[in-house]
């Protein structure tokens, strides 16, 4: 009697049991996965938080990062301080003291920390919109933290309205108000004023011009500046228009990340070349205005300020010529180079202060 064969029966025996294996092994690794992806995640998170800095560092390189224009705003401030021909003879009364003390020295630091702190608030909000525009800044270059950023914020601005406080002076307690909502109302998502045609422009002109008001409030109060308000919006006009040229400029350079962001400025919806004719017009603008406000009382503001503002146009002609072969690095140079032109004007107004007869 021949034995039977399994051949076959084995043979299924096998291939079942190797299915069983292949079915459990895949099961196991696809349990591994998460795990694994966890881990990677955990592994990309530490090289990034290795990357970052302390608080305090953090705190520091935030600072640097926008310390320019921060110190700008203070300037405005000061600025405003001359802005009345007052302001020496309230210099020399015994009270002095008093002024610089509460009112005089606290006034430019609060500009500087609400500026600096609302300008990285933009940079925590653009983060992602900075990194397209390829703007290599402490937030989306990944060397901050956001948690750290708003830490800063929230300290420069505390800082600031705790300094206002101990000014005792309620005009310096009312105008940081607007200057804060101004600030925020800026990059706030619901409402981003920094997204709407002209309106952009013109809230940093503003709180540009309220750093000014704040520093002559500080010393002479509403009064004084009711009293004599030429010279008090003679210098706002100017640090406004020009504060107004200079942030346009810089979005000349912004142009395809703004568009893709969906914002509506001045150059993406007039174009380069009116955006530049525009610009151009308020600085002759401001030639007129200084002219009409002294008129022969004070030559030394009128010539300086005109001399001034046709430089700026001269500068505006060259931007205007080379607009269709500038890209977007060339225009932020060109932004870059009229920043020390604030400080020119500045140094104009507060010359035109002592030089204007009482």
């Amino acid at each position: 009697m021949s034995t039977p064969r399994h051949d076959g029966i084995f043979f299924n025996i096998s291939l079942a049991e190797l299915l069983r294996q292949r079915k459990a092994a895949l099961k196991h690794n696809s349990a591994r996965l998460p795990a694994l992806s966890l881990e990677a995640r955990k592994a990309n998170k530490s090289a990034l938080e290795k990357t970052q800095s302390s608080l305090l560092g953090s705190q520091a390189i935030l600072f640097k990062s926008r310390w320019k224009w921060g110190v700008l705003y203070s300037l405005a401030t000061v600025v405003g301080l001359f802005a009345i021909s007052g302001f020496p003879g309230v210099l020399s009364t015994e009270s002095a003291t008093l002024f610089l003390l509460q009112r005089i020295i606290p006034a430019p630091i609060i500009s500087l920390l609400i500026a600096t702190g609302m300008y990285i608030l933009n940079d925590l909000i653009d983060a992602d919109l900075d990194r397209a525009n390829g703007k290599k800044r402490p937030i989306p270059s990944g060397k901050v933290s956001k948690q750290q950023a708003w830490t800063f914020v929230l300290t420069t601005n505390g800082i600031a309205v705790i300094l206002a406080a101990a000014t005792f002076n309620v005009a310096t307690m009312l105008l940081i108000v607007p200057m804060l909502l101004i600030g925020i109302l800026y990059s706030a998502p619901r409402v981003k004023l920094m997204n709407r045609f002209v309106v952009k422009t013109l809230a940093i002109a503003s709180f540009y011009v309220l750093c000014a008001v704040l520093g002559m409030t500080s010393i002479y109060g509403m009064d004084q500046v009711v009293a004599n308000p030429a010279p008090a919006l003679h210098a706002m006009m100017l640090l406004g228009i020009m504060i107004f040229i200079s942030s346009t400029l810089n979005d000349l350079g912004d142009v395809a990340g703004d568009k893709a962001a969906g914002r509506r400025t001045i150059p993406i919806v007039m174009g380069g070349v009116d955006t530049i004719r525009l610009l151009i017009a308020l600085a002759a603008a401001m030639i007129a205005l200084s002219w009409m406000v002294y008129g022969l009382v004070n030559a030394a503001v009128i010539i300086s300020s005109s001399v001034f503002f046709a430089f700026v146009i001269s500068r505006l002609q060259q931007i205007k010529q080379s607009l269709k072969s500038i890209d977007a690095e060339l225009a932020r140079a060109q932004h870059r180079k009229i920043f020390p032109l604030h400080m020119v004007l500045q140094a104009i107004l507060c010359a035109g202060a002592f030089l204007t007869p009482i």
